[in-house]
């Protein structure tokens, strides 16, 4: 981070101030103002992701699905991801119980192919959850 900071004030209700020294607190920050901008770049990250959905990203979808013995959900996720191979840069699967895995999928291409890869992923049946965590612009 640069040494230059500018100062700003923030006015906020006492929940929101209570709910952030909670996280101030549990999560070791140095002050108010680094929580602060982390939250920032995450909004930041969220923003840009939805003002500009075809420029390139880089990031992770995680996918947590059912380990149904009886189906092919596992076949499934897999021809979707050999279909778009062209954006994933690696795959790891974990099992976390006998009847659940988890997939974290790396990805890094224009964020329409990576926006229709995680809905490709949500429409398998036994999916219970797909997320993308955006690790920036892939220009920055």
């Amino acid at each position: 981070m640069s040494d230059e900071l500018d100062r700003i004030s923030l006015t906020l209700p006492p929940a929101m101030v209570a709910r952030l020294d909670e996280i101030v607190e549990e999560w070791e920050y140095d002050s108010r103002s680094g929580a602060v901008r982390d939250g920032l770049r995450e909004f930041f990250a969220a923003c840009e992701w939805e003002a500009d959905p075809e420029g390139r990203y880089h990031g992770t979808i995680v996918v947590v699905h059912e380990h149904d013995h009886d189906s092919d959900v596992a076949g499934e996720l897999q021809t979707v991801q050999h279909e778009q191979a062209d954006i994933i840069l690696s795959l790891q699967h974990i099992h976390l119980s006998h009847d659940r895995c988890m997939e974290t999928i790396a990805v890094d291409g224009p964020g329409d192919a990576i926006r229709e890869l995680a809905n490709r992923l949500r429409s398998v049946p036994g999916v219970q959850r797909v997320t993308f965590v955006i690790g920036d612009s892939a220009t920055d």
